[in-house]
């Protein structure tokens, strides 16, 4: 008898709990994240004048997928552009040039830059390291990495959470480029901000002005100030 009793109990309260927890899930809907949409990006076409419109070195160059976030593989075709010096820069290398099966970017008669399996501020500093190692000079070597398989892209460094390349978006501002790779540091208080094209370097004072005064486009290196 007391076992019976202690079924049907056990039977009543297990149908509770399931009609509470099918009320609970009636007043409180399953929660789910806004799908935000992706920017377009421009095409590499006539960003880059002189040079070829599409990332491909021959005929045989395949077409990889490739992620501004991700690393550099085989077949990944990247546009590199070369400056030495600071402030009377000069242009040294431009041209377009794929990653190897050994995970090698050719760079004419510098040589190459073992890129393979590197994110592109890591490979454009490898980069930067070969064309210092072939010229044996002092001076600073500033590298553009302006596009890879056909994605134009903006670097953006210095009083970062990490160092990173982005996507060309369309409206893209000097302001909107910072904040999708996430802004300054936490604490930090400066607001100093540098763009580098051609190699050669300009100074804001703030994001604001830098987005008022500057369309940022592909090659382009903003480096957030840690000090200013």
């Amino acid at each position: 008898m007391i076992r019976a009793v202690f079924s049907l109990l056990t039977a009543a309260f297990a149908m509770l709990t399931l009609n509470a927890c099918s009320m609970m899930q009636t007043l409180v809907p399953e929660f789910k994240m806004p799908k935000i949409p992706l920017p377009s990006l421009r095409t590499v076409t006539n960003l880059v004048p002189g040079m070829p419109d599409k990332d491909q070195v021959d005929g045989e160059d395949p077409t990889v997928p490739f992620n501004s976030r991700g690393t550099l593989g085989y077949g990944h075709t990247v546009r590199v552009e070369a400056y030495e010096g600071a402030r009377g820069t000069a242009r040294i290398y431009r041209d377009i040039s794929m990653v190897d099966t050994q995970g090698l970017l050719p760079l004419g008669s510098v040589g190459s830059a073992r890129v393979g399996g590197l994110t592109l501020p890591k490979a454009a500093e490898a980069i930067a390291a070969a064309f210092r190692l072939a010229g044996r000079s002092s001076r600073p070597i500033t590298i553009h990495i302006i596009s890879v398989e056909n994605t134009p892209v903006i670097s953006i460094n210095g009083d970062v959470r990490e160092a990173e390349f982005i996507p060309v978006f369309e409206d893209i501002t000097v302001e909107r480029a910072a904040t999708v790779s996430g802004g300054r540091k936490a604490g930090s208080t400066a607001h100093g901000v540098y763009i580098t094209r051609e190699g050669q370097r300009r100074f804001f004072t703030s994001l604001e002005n830098a987005s008022n005064d500057w369309e940022p486009q592909a090659g382009d290196i903003i480096t957030l100030s840690p000090d200013i």
